[in-house]
């Protein structure tokens, strides 16, 4: 009796490694979709905002629809460790973004996703922050910082970089670039090499300690302002502890892609939850 028990044992053992080995190599052909959000906006939407603005009634719509096709929401960490290092994922991971800091995300998708038990991370221009020595004006008002902890702390939205005050375009001899792409003009001449690094390095670094300082979370994610980087802002970001990089190249994350390349999927307010779906599994395919 005792033999069969070990015996049995045995088999169920390998057994378990067999399907745990089977997990894994499923786990590591997932594609993992990062949805990109920006203000869910209780009005109406002009067409030139379409891809900016959603209403919350669509954005319940499409976030429900995709919560029912059994999408699982993961934090920047686990999409980090997937594309690093293969952790093992939900059977459907999904990654849900919004750029810039929204009041609006704070009044409609909080709650949704606290209700639901979604989980998705806020990307913010950390200057348009307000508080009481930042009177801040801005054509959408933003949430500020206790608005900030509150949804940090209960666990529901993640809170990163989108610069400190790099989300403009500046003069670059005689083209407009996004702040963070390459030297620009200051003072009437081309900054060096190493004055842009400069530059950046203060940058976000300050938008990195001021997140941290308030919400006494680590920042490890920055979104790049108009989804444009270069090669040096990867490596100022790399040395400051950012560990990914979002952009706004469309696609899905496989393991082992670039990690400071992250692709997303812009949301539009005429999408649909089909169509988001239909964006994903188009993406899936190539």
């Amino acid at each position: 009796m005792k033999k069969f028990a070990i015996i049995l044992s045995l088999i169920m053992i390998i057994a378990a490694f067999g399907f745990y080995r089977y997990e894994k190599a499923e786990n590591l052909k997932k594609c993992v979709p990062v949805l990109m959000y920006h203000n869910i906006y209780d009005g109406k939407i002009p067409p030139n905002k379409n891809g900016v603005l959603v209403t919350p009634q669509n954005f319940e719509k499409q976030i429900m629809y995709l919560k029912n096709h059994g999408y699982q929401t993961i934090t920047v960490e686990d999409l980090y460790n997937f594309m690093k290092y293969g952790k093992m994922l939900p059977k459907k991971p999904i990654l849900i973004t919004f750029d810039d800091g929204y009041l609006g995300n704070y009044t409609y998708a909080y709650p949704l996703f606290k209700k639901i038990g979604y989980k998705g991370v806020i990307n913010v221009i950390v200057k348009n922050v307000p508080s009481p020595t930042n009177k801040v004006i801005t054509p959408y008002p933003h949430f500020d910082w206790i608005e900030a902890k509150e949804m940090s702390s209960n666990g529901v939205m993640e809170i990163e970089s989108h610069t400190y005050d790099s989300h403009r375009y500046a003069k670059s001899g005689n083209h407009d670039i996004p702040m963070l792409s390459g030297p620009i003009d200051v003072n009437g001449k081309l900054e060096t090499m190493d004055e842009y690094r400069e530059r950046i390095k203060n940058d976000l670094s300050k938008a990195k300690m001021e997140i941290e300082k308030n919400l006494g979370k680590e920042v490890i994610a920055l979104a790049y302002p108009y989804g444009v980087g270069s090669e040096t802002s990867k490596d100022v970001a790399a040395s400051l502890g950012y560990k990914v990089i979002f952009t706004m190249e469309e696609g899905v994350n496989v393991y082992k892609g670039d990690t400071y390349a992250v692709k997303r999927i812009t949301v539009k307010n005429t999408d649909t939850g089909e169509d988001i779906l239909k964006k994903i599994e188009m993406y899936e395919g190539k």
